[in-house]
């Protein structure tokens, strides 16, 4: 039985720069999440959400720097 993914963060379509993140972001980790769309805005059309909330998890609790890279690279954990 496979796990169930969490539906993945996307641009919101029609409104450049704006992305949207899983509810279960916002619940878990909701400063984090916020901080992600401040990062994504400032940065524009060119950043995903993903990038964006891990870039600000990596500000609030660098010594999860291994764990983003894995999760940016895709590859997945046992």
């Amino acid at each position: 039985m496979k796990k169930s993914q969490p539906a993945p963060a996307t641009s919101q379509p029609g409104t450049p720069g704006r992305v949207r993140f899983p509810v279960e972001r916002w619940i878990l980790a909701p400063r984090t999440t916020w901080q992600a769309r401040r990062i994504a805005a400032d940065f524009g059309p060119g950043m995903d959400a993903d990038t964006a909330w891990t870039m600000a998890r990596l500000q609030r609790h660098p010594d999860e720097y291994p764990y983003a890279i894995k999760h940016l690279d895709g590859e997945q954990t046992s």
